[in-house]
């Protein structure tokens, strides 16, 4: 009763004594589980007590010139500098967060749903500090433990942190805050964190060009690191059943290696993303460079984003990337009223078999409005109308780019 009335004060901000050491805060006797701790302790995993329950804490250090793939984690240190001097916005901006305060965040749960019914039985991070990478990894012994689990977990985050995860912000912190509601009156507040979650950008820059975007084939086929003897992820709940009926902790030896490859994974992807977005010319393809631009028209830095697509025009010799590029180029001219290089770009694609509509109406509304020639409006109105008939092509999107064509047709006919 005293140690949760102690508990109680500390979440609310009240005088309390001074805390117990961080390996053992109760005085519970352990010899019990001393051949159960004594096996952890060969996967270097040392006992956390909270009152009566207690979980387990790997902790690891790798110098920072240490080689993960494509890059020593040093080069995180470089992107980081390089964001500092980037005043664009981007939704990967590290820009005025502290090195320290990025966390690369995983998680392995006992079942891939959003249910209650699943938990977290490892989660964890990998951390640059000082010179070196820390990697530490909180695991459940059971079930009875969540109330130490999440106040070790909880104590550690702090707050100003932000997580770089691998669908994190759809499954991990989701997961986090679910299983958070069952113990929140036990354990610290869960903070507001800030999210990087580096499976969008993948798939932005990779999905016409990959199998697959898992973590897995990314690392393979992008960032040059092969696991070798990896548990794969799948197997994490049957391997965490197993254990809790053996209590054998070799079973989940695999698994502790895939998430800290996972973690330290996370480092060399975000510094090769962002190496690709402030230095793309040099180091991506002509189909990642034609993505980032797009990223930066979602953000709506048009500038970068056109200096980028010309760019890609210099590098592409791939027909349907330079399509791509061409119309995003002529459409970011027309935005900006520079009609004559719109009408030049609509122009080129006006026999392209995916543009050639689009291109050509773009174009006729440049003849109407801006140009005031009805009639080359008009005869291209008719020709991208006649293209989607011998297109023979019966969606949503067609039914609406004909009824839109044949409005204009009547109404320049008129005229």
């Amino acid at each position: 009763m005293k140690s949760k009335l102690q508990r109680m004060r500390s979440h609310m901000s009240l005088p309390t004594t001074t805390a117990p050491s961080p390996e053992k805060e109760s005085q519970t006797d352990t010899s019990e589980h001393d051949h159960l701790f004594e096996k952890w302790s060969e996967l270097g995993a040392q006992p956390y007590w909270f009152e009566d329950q207690f979980i387990f804490v790997i902790e690891k250090s790798y110098p920072i010139e240490s080689q993960h793939g494509l890059y020593s984690f040093s080069e995180l240190l470089k992107v980081n500098k390089q964001w500092q001097n980037f005043d664009v916005m981007h939704p990967l901006s590290s820009r005025q967060i502290l090195l320290e305060n990025l966390l690369f965040f995983d998680t392995e749960t006992t079942g891939l749903s959003s249910g209650a019914g699943h938990s977290i039985f490892l989660l964890g991070y990998s951390q640059v500090i000082g010179d070196e990478v820390k990697v530490k990894q909180y695991i459940l012994p059971g079930p009875e433990a969540e109330v130490a689990f999440y106040h070790y977990f909880l104590q550690d985050l702090g707050h100003d942190k932000k997580l770089v995860t691998y669908n994190g912000k759809a499954f991990d912190w989701p997961k986090v805050k679910t299983r958070h509601t069952f113990v929140r009156n036990e354990v610290p507040r869960l903070p507001k964190v800030g999210h990087f979650d580096l499976l969008h950008a993948a798939r932005r820059l990779w999905k016409d060009i990959l199998p697959s975007c898992k973590l897995s084939v990314v690392e393979q086929e992008v960032l040059q690191f092969n696991r070798v003897s990896d548990t794969p992820g799948y197997l994490a709940p049957m391997l965490y059943f197993d254990y809790l009926n053996e209590q054998e902790p070799e079973l989940l030896s695999g698994i502790i290696q895939h998430h800290e490859w996972d973690v330290l994974s996370l480092i060399t992807l975000y510094t090769h993303i962002s190496h690709l977005i402030l230095n793309g010319p040099s180091l991506a393809s002509a189909e990642e460079n034609y993505q980032i631009a797009r990223w930066f028209i979602y953000t709506n830095q048009l500038e970068i984003a056109k200096s980028k697509l010309n760019r890609v025009l210099q590098q592409a010799d791939n027909q349907k990337v330079m399509a791509d590029t061409i119309y995003e180029l002529a459409y970011l001219n027309k935005k900006e009223k520079k009609f004559d290089e719109a009408l030049i770009g609509f122009l080129k694609l006006a026999k392209h078999p995916k543009y050639a509509v689009e291109s050509m109406e773009e174009a006729a509304k440049i003849y109407e409005r801006v140009k005031k020639n009805k009639a080359e409006a008009l005869r291209l109105t008719a020709l991208a109308i006649d293209h989607l008939l011998l297109s023979n092509e019966k969606n949503n999107k067609s039914e609406k780019q004909m009824t839109s064509l044949l409005k204009r047709k009547e109404r320049l006919s008129q005229k």
